[in-house]
């Protein structure tokens, strides 16, 4: 969230105004007729952030002569668009805040109807950088994590932000028909870290250090929230044991190491490329802590709120079994007619 610190006129009500930009040209004011919400979906881990865009086109300026110009103007390039949401007085006392989206990348132009609408969606990961989709064979010699997070952000014009004090390194390893994206995931999995990509910058951080961090807010049952969902998820998400091995080809040897949360209750196996007993019981430990976070996966419906943010943290309250502390894995910011709202989808810190 990126806060200004303005200050509107406390006796107007509250409310949000949507900043959005084309191609570097602000928008918002020539859209604001035909505009029927802009929603910004903030993910932790893995998937990218993206921006959807809903537009009426009633008397099809979109369809016949706006969406045709943008369309030429991305075959030329990528179309860029930039997105922010404003809260004024939303609070009272006329203090504003404002989220900045980011810079999204248009990946999608789907037209409907009736009624007619037009929806863009947009990315925050390039389509055409090879970071995503372009499937590459190769090895890497001596580096550590950072070294190659760093190297295939810089391939592709990206930044890149590592935010861990953990910085495993590597003899070596092969990447093998996979996207950089999808082999930075594996790596970063297997170290307990998350990899994500925002706003033309690749993140990579401890999901741990991120668990550690005071709670931006508590959700305390009894009001403050729009709607809510507590599902428990148990069964197949729940292990007490996890077994990491591999079988060198060559020699036969079988490396393996296992981490343990109880005793009895189901054993997680996995097959990873190891160089030793000590890194197979890393990746172990790491991917039982994965996969058992996920057991409780609460979701909420707030009044739009944008220090409501993936990675950060949020304490329940008051819910029984619920009650602690989680992280925000998934929230989904949306302005429309019916004013602007925040979706969290929490895991277990």
């Amino acid at each position: 969230m990126e806060s200004e610190g303005n200050m509107s006129n406390q006796d107007i009500a509250r409310r949000a105004e949507i900043e959005l930009s084309f191609a570097g040209v602000k928008t918002a004011k020539q859209l604001r007729p035909y505009l029927i919400s802009v929603q910004y979906t903030d993910e932790e881990d893995g998937d990218l952030d993206d921006l959807q865009i809903r537009i009426q086109d009633r008397d099809s300026a979109w369809l016949q002569s706006w969406l045709n110009d943008m369309t030429v103007q991305a075959a030329k390039g990528s179309f860029k668009i930039r997105a922010a949401i404003n809260r004024q007085n939303w609070a009272g006392k006329g203090i504003d805040d404002r989220l900045d989206c980011g810079e999204f990348e248009l990946d999608t132009v789907e037209a409907s109807g009736p009624p007619a609408i037009v929806t863009l969606k947009a990315t925050g990961l390039p389509f055409a950088g090879s970071v995503r989709q372009t499937k590459k064979t190769r090895s890497w010699e001596s580096y550590t994590l950072s070294g190659i997070a760093n190297e295939i952000a810089g391939e592709s014009g990206l930044g890149c932000m590592y935010l861990s004090s953990s910085d495993p390194g590597y003899d070596r390893l092969e990447q093998y028909r996979q996207s950089d994206m999808q082999f930075l995931g594996r790596l970063c999995k297997n170290a307990g870290l998350s990899v994500k990509a925002t706003d033309r910058m690749l993140v990579v951080f401890d999901r741990g250090q991120f668990e550690q961090r005071e709670p931006v807010r508590t959700i305390r049952k009894g009001g403050g929230y729009i709607k809510y969902s507590l599902p428990l998820r148990k069964g197949d998400a729940q292990y007490s044991s996890c077994r990491v091995s591999y079988t060198d080809p060559l020699t036969g040897k079988c490396i393996e190491g296992i981490a343990r949360s109880g005793e009895g209750g189901q054993r997680l196996e996995l097959k990873v490329k190891v160089q030793s007993s000590g890194e197979a019981r890393r990746i172990a430990e790491n991917q039982l802590k994965l996969h058992n976070t996920f057991s409780l996966a609460p979701r909420f419906t707030l009044p739009g709120d944008p220090i409501l943010l993936a990675g950060n943290t949020v304490e329940l309250d008051k819910w029984g079994a619920f009650d602690g502390r989680y992280i925000i894995n998934k929230a989904v910011h949306k302005v429309d007619n019916g004013g602007y709202t925040t979706q969290v989808q929490l895991r277990r810190a």
